[in-house]
């Protein structure tokens, strides 16, 4: 999504070719890998994984800042940061009864800090500001600097970096900003967990001004402020977003995980690579075991003998772990050896990017004797493990992937009689699930966050195949923020227009008026404020000149005419949905004046934006697919949109004008109402089942099938740029899945909570298709078959109302419905009949 990074832990090529050339085997790269695991979702049957809050108690700790320079607005626009590096001043007093052997002082969040204890400076560090993470963690042993009795430290600190952000939560602002402090010392050597003897609280003081002696322990801060309490550091989900947090799972005892999400450890699939120089490797292929599968102290262990208790990263020993599909999680080491390991880790979602340029990974690592240490929560497929440290003889119990997933169960369904559309349809919602963390990210290892855009097309997915409530209504409500609504959703204006579609595909799936109900006031909010954005001709104008997004494709973001042109289609589709949503609420003021509104709209996209020597909304796949989607484009339009833009998709073999998976899903939808199906269905098997052909095991963010397949992921190309910080897990490329529910199964909820449902079956050249999607009173099913002409079976559930077009051979066709004929309703120039069922049961439905 739009949210530039740059890389972590970058290696060099040197280094790549070192492990290549020293590997005693190679078993495999990701490109010739195209077989997907059964299941592909190694947690589709949840029953029994324990939640994180079984788990874990979230940790005491608290963010902290000086009240001065605290966040003030709710948001920050996108990409924008203030500079501002003007030292701030911290102090704390505690008491020991006892000086503890061993003391280790963590700190976190800013860029730069001197700390004093009992006026001894015993820290002096700054963070590499180009890395990507904007919270670093520093350690320092200071048990020689503390003494019996009371204690003070002291500390001047520089704000952290800061990431690009556009978010409406005041609290993920002030972390994103880089305006945290976080501190706890240990009574520990570091690595090792234990009840911390001091952490950051209210109770410290804070100063934004430097006084004579600030640092000395009998300094009087009696005229200082308390310190700015955010909050505790896992208290909340909107902690956990946009990867302000990657920084911190070096904190000893941070998971940074919801206590609704849920665990399950994965194995070792292959080890691709291994490299030993002059260590030594035993029982390599004990970690392709499940974990409690290995006795402790056994002699089949995964062992490393060291050749020296402290190695450079050339010389130390790695492996390079293949675990066999995408996953989100982190990965779990479990020591059984009796002095403490130091490693690092490196992840890729390819297996280029984890040897390359990993986008995340552990820069050094101790795991404290026969204890158990994680990496950093991400999404990847690879991991590289370099053992630089400890021993000499370390063992390992497992190590695997601690696999973080939302447990919802797979409710809605596809089988067809083609197995490509099959794991296409599969792969899609593995994407989504991998998606569904702390809220409905656009991707879990970039950005980690909550996006309309993303979530308009993969709530689709949600709402198809699990039926969630909970995130979806978290995510949405979280998205549109508090009252008073000031601002565009992720501050893009596409994105509020899409806010309203998604909304109300949601709710057409739930019926839930609480949603409607809690979102009225600043659903109309949002509108009036969208609403002045507009000129005197009701054309979008982008008065407060945002950045414009539409697609990764050029002249489509940015302020530039064909963004803004197809951006004021996305309004028209959402003034209807807003206005049906408010009809909904009972507001029928409201509804009345959007829908005037929105018809307002239209008549200016005839006059202004339709080529009158084309006929369609220009060239551009995206632009006529807006039109046509949202219902602007009448059917006397499809004829000409067709010709002149939507007739080459699948047929250009280098595209310019790129289209990325998330409008690809809108291009299809607008290529199946305009009746061309079968055209769609042909780019769904090239496009998405291209990637699959390269190895995808989850949906990327990009792509383009003629794109270069040496590197692939090097080649992929987002945020108008390439590279491997492109995700290959991205929620928003999902689309295919309620696609072909969509349009082959043919579901379309039309009323609240399924009251009214159109279904449209076409099996578009398939022998057979099969599959359910749930709704609030259970689930409503379709079994296709070709026979002489389509049969159809149905089972819905109660509080339905269904219209089935059923095709006919000629309009006065009789159907038969359960063995008796039922006349219906001619459509589609005779070619089918609709059929209206209202009570709950199971149907036969065929064509004479």
């Amino acid at each position: 999504m739009p949210l530039k990074h740059s890389r972590l832990l970058a290696s060099s090529a040197r280094s790549a070719a070192i492990l290549f050339l020293a590997s005693t085997f190679l078993l495999g790269t990701a490109g010739a890998q195209n077989a997907l695991p059964t299941p592909l979702d190694p947690v589709r049957d949840a029953a029994g994984a324990p939640l994180e809050s079984s788990l874990h108690t979230p940790l005491p700790e608290q963010y902290i800042w000086t009240a001065e320079d605290s966040v003030q607005s709710d948001y920050i626009n996108y990409g924008s940061r203030k500079a501002s590096t003007e030292p701030h001043y911290f102090r704390a007093t505690f008491r020991l009864q006892a000086v503890p052997p061993d003391a280790t002082l963590y700190i976190a969040g800013p860029r730069s800090a001197k700390v004093y204890l009992n006026g001894q400076l015993v820290e002096d560090v700054q963070s590499d500001v180009t890395q990507p993470l904007s919270i670093h963690v520093f350690a320092a042993d200071v048990a020689k600097s503390l003494r019996p009795g009371k204690n003070v430290i002291a500390m001047e600190v520089v704000r952290g970096r800061g990431g690009a952000s556009f978010t409406n939560s005041a609290l993920l602002q002030q972390q994103t900003s880089g305006k945290v402090l976080v501190a706890k010392l240990i009574p520990a050597a570091q690595g090792v967990d234990a009840r911390p003897i001091l952490i950051s609280d209210a109770k410290w003081k804070a100063s934004i001004q430097k006084a004579d002696g600030w640092q000395q322990a009998a300094f009087d801060d009696a005229s200082w402020k308390p310190a700015q309490s955010l909050a505790p550091i896992e208290s909340t989900l909107d902690l956990f977003q946009l990867n302000a947090d990657a920084g911190m799972y070096d904190w000893p005892g941070y998971d940074g995980i919801s206590p609704f999400l849920a665990h399950r450890n994965i194995p070792v699939s292959k080890v691709l690579a291994q490299f030993e120089s002059r260590s030594r490797f035993a029982n390599l292929d004990a970690l392709a075991r499940p974990a409690n599968q290995t006795q402790s102290a056994s002699p089949s262990e995964f062992s490393v003998h060291l050749s020296s208790a402290t190695l450079a990263n050339e010389e130390a020993p790695s492996i390079v772990l293949d675990f066999g599909r995408e996953v989100t999680g982190r990965l779990e080491l479990q020591s059984d050896a009796d002095s403490p390991a130091r490693v690092t880790i490196q992840y890729g979602e390819s297996y280029d990017e984890a040897l390359k340029d990993p986008y995340l990974g552990v820069e050094l690592l101790t795991i404290p004797a026969h204890a158990t240490a994680h990496g950093p929560k991400s999404s990847f497929r690879y991991a590289k493990v370099r053992f630089v440290g400890g021993g000499p003889d370390l063992r390992f119990k497992s190590i695997h992937v601690d696999d973080i997933f939302y447990p919802v169960k797979y409710q809605g369904s596809f089988q067809s009689s083609d197995p490509q559309l099959n794991r296409i349809w599969e792969v899609g919602a593995y994407t989504a699930h991998l998606c569904m963390q702390d809220d409905i990210w656009d991707a879990p290892k970039r950005d980690r966050g909550r996006w309309m855009g993303d979530t308009d097309v993969m709530g689709r997915t949600i709402n198809n195949v699990f039926g969630d409530r909970f995130l979806m209504e978290d995510t949405l409500d979280r998205l549109l923020g508090k009252a008073p609504i000031d601002q565009q959703v992720n501050g893009i204006p596409g994105y509020s227009a899409f806010w309203f579609t998604g909304a109300a595909e949601y709710y057409r799936h739930t019926g839930s008026k609480e949603f409607l109900h809690n979102t009225h006031d600043r659903m109309v909010q949002l509108l009036r404020y969208v609403d002045a954005e507009f000129d005197a001709r009701s054309l979008y104008a982008n008065k407060s000149n945002l950045w414009l997004f539409v697609d990764w494709s050029p002249e489509l973001n940015g302020s530039t005419p064909e963004a803004s042109r197809a951006t004021t289609l996305e309004f028209y589709h959402a003034y209807r949905d807003a206005a049906w949503m408010l009809r909904e609420s009972g507001d029928t003021a409201n509804a009345d004046f959007y829908d005037h509104r929105a018809d307002a709209i239209k008549a200016a996209a005839d006059k202004y934006l339709l080529d009158p020597a084309t006929g369609s909304f220009g060239p551009r796949w995206q632009t006529n697919a807006a039109a046509v989607v949202s219902g602007l484009a009448t059917p006397a339009q499809y004829d000409a949109i067709w010709k002149n833009s939507l007739s080459t998709v699948g047929h250009v073999k280098y595209n310019a004008y790129v289209v990325t998976p998330y409008y690809n899903y809108y291009v299809i939808s607008a290529m199946a109402r305009m009746g061309h199906r079968r055209e769609a269905l042909d780019w769904i098997r090239q496009y998405w089942g291209g990637m699959l052909a390269e190895g995808a095991t989850s949906y990327w963010e990009a792509y383009d099938p003629a794109w270069f397949k040496g590197d692939f992921h090097a080649s992929l190309q987002a945020d108008n740029g390439s590279g491997y910080f492109v995700s290959l897990a991205h929620g928003w490329s999902s689309g295919p899945t309620p696609w072909l529910m969509e349009e082959v199964l043919g579901i379309h909820a039309t009323g609240a909570g399924f009251s009214q449902v159109d279904i449209r079956p076409d099996l578009i050249g398939l022998q057979w298709a099969k599959g359910a999607e749930p709704t609030p009173n259970g689930l409503l099913k379709v079994d296709l078959q070709q026979k002489q002409g389509l049969a159809i079976a149905l089972d819905l559930p109660s509080g339905v109302e269904a219209h089935v077009a059923v095709p006919v051979s000629k309009s006065n066709a009789a159907v038969m419905v359960n063995g008796k004929q039922q006349s219906g309703v001619s459509a589609e120039n005779g070619a089918r009949s609709i059929i209206t069922l209202n009570h709950p049961g199971h149907y036969t439905l065929e064509s004479q």
